[in-house]
C-alpha cells in the first residue's frame, strides 16, 4: 500500500532509538546509520533517557522503541506520552511473539510497527521512518502504485494512512479497510490478508464484505455505529476464507479522513485456539465423568484441566492443580519417560497414545503404583500442543499379579511333593503366602470306628459311630495348618459326622462361606474367636479351612483364588496318594523278589548239590549193575533228569518275575533268532515281516521265546511250524498245533499246568511272568491254523 523511495532521507532526522537490550541497541543503531542518508540514530537504554534526548533534540525527531517492563502496547504508549513526548511519532520495533501486537499498536496510537527479528526487519523499519517523517508530497506526487480504488478514493485515504503505511503493509494480522457510507464494500487489504485468507487483493477490492467473508448465518461488524470514532471494539466472528471457515478475533475502529469515515478491521486467526477450546471442553465433560484420574496439559507442559478424581487422589482441589506441574504428583524422571513417550508417539502415525507405569504421590499419604495413559494433543501444523493423560491406580492389580504367581509357584511345589502331609503342609504355606489367609488348615479324610472330633470353632461333639454311611463312619484329621492356626486354637481337632459347617462342606461336595460363622444356623459354639471362615472340600479327600477374627475379611477373588487352590491341592492329593500306593506296591513287590531270591539260592545250592551228587554215584553204579538192574538205573536216570528240569525251570521262574531295574533298545528279530538256535535250529519259523524294536531286558525277552518254542515242540513235535507276527500293539506267538480248548486258556499260564506227561507246567507261565515284569500284557488264543496263539500287547 505504501510507495516507498530511496533510502535517502529529504529532510535530516534524528531518531531516538530505545530499547533495554544493549546488543540490540547497538545493532540496530548502527544498522540504521549505515543504511540511510540524512538519518541520525541516538541510543537510549531507559524510557528516562528516551525522555530527556527527545527534550534535547532539535530539528525534526521520531522514536523508535522496544518493549521495557510493560507487558502490552497500550501501557508503554501511556507511559511515553506522560513523559511529555506528546508530538513526536513512536514506531514500535519489537519481537514477534504476541499475534495482538499490530492491532495494540493501532490501537494505543503508534505512528507504526515493525516486527523484529525477521531477515528484512531492518529494511522495513527504514521504510515505515520514511512514510512517517517524510511527506506525502516528496513521492513526487505520486500514487501508490495501486490500482484498488479510484484515484481520488486513494488519495482522500492518503494522509490518514501513510501514518499507519508500515502498520497496513506489515502487519502480520489481516486488515480490511471499508467506508462507512457503504461498510459492506471492501476498499483494500493488506499482503497479510491474502496470505491468511488466501484471496488476492485483485479479487476482491471492490466486492462485498457480506458475499465474500462473512458466513451466511453472520453479520458483517458496523464498527462506526457500534462504537463510534476514537473507540475501538472487539469480538469473535467467524469469516470465510478460500480454504473455508474460520474464527478470529476481531478488532475495528473507525477514523475520519478529509471528512471520510473509514472503518478498519483486524482479524487475529484464533482457528487453533478456538479449536483447542473445543477439544479442551471435550476432554472437561470426558474428564469429569470418568472415575480414574485424568488431566491436561498445554503445550508448555503445565496442568490445564484435572478432574476431581485426581484432586482426591492427590489430596488437594482442582483449583490448586490448575497451572502446576506434573513434577508435584510425580518425579523429574517419570515427566521426562512421559515426554518422550510422547514424542515418539507424535513421530508414529499408527500410534495415538502410550502407557507406562510410574509413582503417584499424594500430598499426605504414600506414594503408590499407577498406569499413566498419555496421548498428545495435536495442533493444526502437526506440532504438540500439549496432552492428555489417565491415571490409574494399579496396585491392586500388581497385587492380583502377585497373587496369581505366588500361586503358580506354589502349584509347581504342590506337584513336587511325594507324601500327602507334605501336600497339606505346601497347601497351608501357599494360602498363607499367596493369598495372606493366614489362619488356615487342611483335613483329610480317613476312615475311623472311633474318633474325637470337634470343629475348629465349635467345641467337642458326640457323634453317632455306628453309622453306615461310609463318611459318617469316616472323619477329617488335621494334616497341616499355620502356626497362626495352632496359636489360636491350640491342637487342632479332628472333624466328625455332625460337627458343624466344615462337616457339612464336606458331605456337600460344596464351598461354604460365611461372613460371621457367630450368625450362623449350625455353629456349636456362639463365642468363638473366629468370624469369617471358608470351608472348600479337597474332593473326596479331605477338606481346606481358611479362617478369620474380622467379620467379612473374604472378597470374592480371595475365595476364587482358594478354591484353585484347594482343586490343584486335591489333585496333588491324589497323584501323592498313587505314589504312596506305588511305593507300597513296590516295596511288597521288593519283598517279594527278595523271597524268590532266597528261594531260589535254596533251590540251587540246597537241591542241586544231592542231585548232583546222586547223579555221580548213579554214573559209577552203571559198571557194577547187570542186565537185570539196568531198566532201575535208567528210571533212576531219568527222575534225576526230571528234577534237574524242574530246578532249573523253577530259577528260571523266580527270576523272570523279578522287577526290571534297566531296559534298553532291543531287536525283537534278533531275540527270535537266538531263541530259535537254542532251542531247535531246526524247526520251521514263519516270519512275514520284520518285528518292531522295544524297551526291555534282552536276556528275559529270550527266556520268553525259549519257552514259548520249546513249549510249541513239546506239545507238538519236532515237526511243529511256528509263526511270530505283528500286532497292532504288540506280537504274537502261533503253531499249528491242536491247541487248547477255550474252557482250559484261562489255566496254561499258570504254574505247573501241562497236557504233556513230559512237561514241568512252567513253560507259559515263566512266558507270563516275563511279560509282566516288563508292565506288557498276554492274552491266549487260537491260531488261524487251529493251535494256540499267545498275544503280547505292550500296553499294560
Amino acid at each position: 500500500m505504501a510507495a516507498f523511495g530511496p533510502t535517502r532521507f529529504q529532510r535530516p532526522t534524528t531518531v531516538v532509538y530505545a530499547d533495554p537490550d544493549p546488543d540490540d541497541r547497538r545493532l540496530i543503531a548502527d544498522g540504521l546509520e549505515s543504511a540511510t542518508d540524512g538519518l541520525g540514530v541516538e541510543p537510549v537504554a531507559t524510557p528516562t533517557e528516551l525522555r530527556d534526548a527527545v527534550a534535547d533534540a532539535s530539528g525534526r525527531t521520531c522514536v523508535v522503541t522496544d518493549l521495557f517492563a510493560e507487558t502490552d502496547a497500550l501501557s508503554l504508549y501511556d507511559r511515553i506520552r506522560a513523559d511529555g513526548i506528546a508530538d513526536t511519532p513512536v514506531v514500535l520495533y519489537t519481537a514477534d511473539g504476541d499475534e495482538r501486537l499490530a492491532s495494540d499498536a493501532v490501537t494505543a496510537g503508534f505512528a507504526g510497527y515493525v516486527p523484529k527479528g525477521h531477515a528484512d526487519s531492518l529494511e522495513r523499519l527504514v521504510a515505515q521512518l520514511r512514510a512517517i517523517v517524510d511527506e506525502p508530497a516528496a513521492n513526487g506526487g505520486e500514487t501508490d502504485g495501486g490500482t484498488l480504488q479510484p484515484d481520488g478514493e486513494r488519495r482522500s485515504l492518503r494522509t490518514e494512512r501513510d501514518r499507519f503505511a508500515a502498520l497496513f503493509e506489515y502487519s502480520p494480522d489481516a486488515v480490511i479497510v471499508t467506508h462507512r457510507t457503504d461498510p459492506n464494500r471492501i476498499v483494500d487489504v493488506n499482503p497479510a490478508f491474502e496470505d491468511i485468507f488466501g484471496y488476492e487483493r485483485e479479487d476482491i477490492a471492490g466486492g462485498s464484505l457480506d458475499d465474500i467473508l462473512v458466513p451466511d448465518d453472520e453479520g458483517p461488524v458496523s464498527i462506526a455505529e457500534t462504537v463510534g470514532l476514537g473507540e475501538v471494539i472487539s469480538t469473535t466472528v467467524e469469516r470465510v476464507t478460500a480454504e473455508g471457515r474460520r474464527d478470529f478475533f476481531l478488532r475495528g475502529f473507525a477514523a475520519d479522513i478529509d471528512g471520510e469515515v473509514y472503518e478498519y478491521a483486524i482479524y487475529t486467526d484464533i482457528s487453533e485456539q478456538k479449536r483447542r477450546e473445543r477439544e479442551l471442553e471435550r476432554y472437561r465433560t470426558l474428564v469429569d465423568t470418568v472415575g480414574d484420574s485424568m488431566y491436561v496439559l498445554d503445550a508448555t507442559g503445565r496442568i490445564e484441566m484435572a478432574n476431581d478424581a485426581m484432586a482426591d487422589a492427590l489430596g488437594t482441589t482442582r483449583d490448586e492443580l490448575v497451572g502446576g506441574h506434573p513434577s508435584s504428583y510425580m518425579s523429574d524422571e517419570d515427566v521426562e519417560r512421559a515426554k518422550e513417550l510422547l514424542i515418539d508417539i507424535l513421530a508414529d502415525d499408527d500410534r495415538t497414545w502410550g502407557t507406562f507405569e510410574m509413582e503417584f504421590r499424594p500430598l499426605d499419604g504414600e506414594p503408590f503404583l499407577v498406569e499413566n495413559n498419555v496421548a498428545p494433543l495435536v495442533a493444526a501444523d502437526g506440532s504438540l500442543a500439549g496432552s492428555v493423560g489417565a491415571i490409574r491406580d494399579i496396585s491392586d492389580r500388581m497385587e492380583r499379579e502377585r497373587r496369581i504367581r505366588k500361586l503358580h509357584e506354589g502349584t509347581r511345589r504342590l506337584m513336587a511333593a511325594e507324601r500327602t502331609d507334605e501336600v497339606a503342609r505346601v497347601a497351608c504355606e501357599i494360602a498363607r503366602d499367596a493369598l495372606s489367609l493366614e489362619i488356615n488348615s487342611v483335613h483329610l479324610y480317613e476312615e475311623r470306628a472311633e474318633y474325637h472330633a470337634v470343629s475348629a470353632d465349635e467345641p467337642p461333639a458326640v457323634t453317632d459311630s455306628s453309622a453306615d454311611s461310609v463318611r459318617e463312619r469316616g472323619v477329617l484329621v488335621p494334616a497341616a495348618a499355620t502356626d497362626r492356626t495352632e496359636a489360636l486354637f491350640g491342637s487342632v481337632p479332628s472333624i466328625g459326622p455332625g460337627d458343624g459347617i466344615s462337616w457339612d462342606a464336606f458331605e456337600a461336595g460344596e464351598t461354604i462361606v460365611h461372613g460371621d460363622v457367630r450368625r450362623a444356623e449350625n455353629v456349636r459354639n456362639p463365642e468363638t474367636a473366629i468370624r469369617s471362615e471358608a470351608h472348600i472340600p479337597l474332593g473326596t479327600t479331605g477338606i481346606f479351612i481358611a479362617s478369620s477374627t474380622t467379620p467379612n475379611d473374604f472378597d470374592p477373588e480371595t475365595i476364587t483364588l482358594a478354591r484353585i487352590l484347594a482343586a490343584n491341592v486335591e489333585a496333588a492329593l491324589k497323584r501323592a496318594r498313587r505314589e504312596d500306593e506305588l511305593a507300597t506296591r513296590t516295596a511288597e513287590l521288593e519283598r517279594q523278589n527278595d523271597r524268590l531270591e532266597a528261594f531260589a539260592s535254596t533251590v540251587s545250592h540246597d537241591l542241586r548239590n544231592p542231585l548232583t551228587l546222586a547223579a555221580g554215584h548213579l554214573e559209577n553204579l552203571e559198571a557194577h549193575i547187570d542186565g537185570d538192574g539196568e531198566c532201575y538205573r535208567e528210571e533212576i536216570d531219568w527222575a534225576l533228569e526230571r528234577m534237574d528240569d524242574l530246578i532249573e525251570n523253577v530259577l528260571t521262574l523266580a527270576r523272570s518275575g523279578q522287577r526290571l531295574t534297566a531296559t534298553e533298545p532291543v531287536d525283537i528279530d534278533d531275540v527270535v533268532d537266538q531263541a530259535h538256535r537254542t532251542v531247535d535250529p531246526d524247526l520251521e519259523l514263519v516270519r512275514d515281516e520284520p518285528l518292531p524294536t522295544v524297551e526291555a531286558d534282552a536276556d528275559r525277552l529270550l527266556v520268553c521265546f525259549e519257552n514259548a518254542f520249546r513249549n510249541a515242540r513239546e506239545h507238538v513235535g519236532t515237526d511243529v511250524t511256528i509263526a511270530v507276527e505283528n500286532t497292532d500293539d504288540g506280537f504274537a506267538i502261533t503253531d499249528d498245533g491242536p491247541g487248547v480248548p477255550p474252557g482250559e486258556r484261562g489255566d496254561i499260564l499258570e504254574s505247573g499246568y501241562s497236557t504233556s506227561p513230559d512237561g514241568t507246567g512252567f513253560g507259559l507261565a515263566i512266558v507270563s511272568e516275563v511279560v509282566e515284569a516288563h508292565g506288557w500284557s498276554v492274552t491266549v488264543g487260537e491260531s488261524d491254523a487251529g493251535g494256540l496263539r499267545l498275544a503280547v500287547s505292550f500296553e499294560e
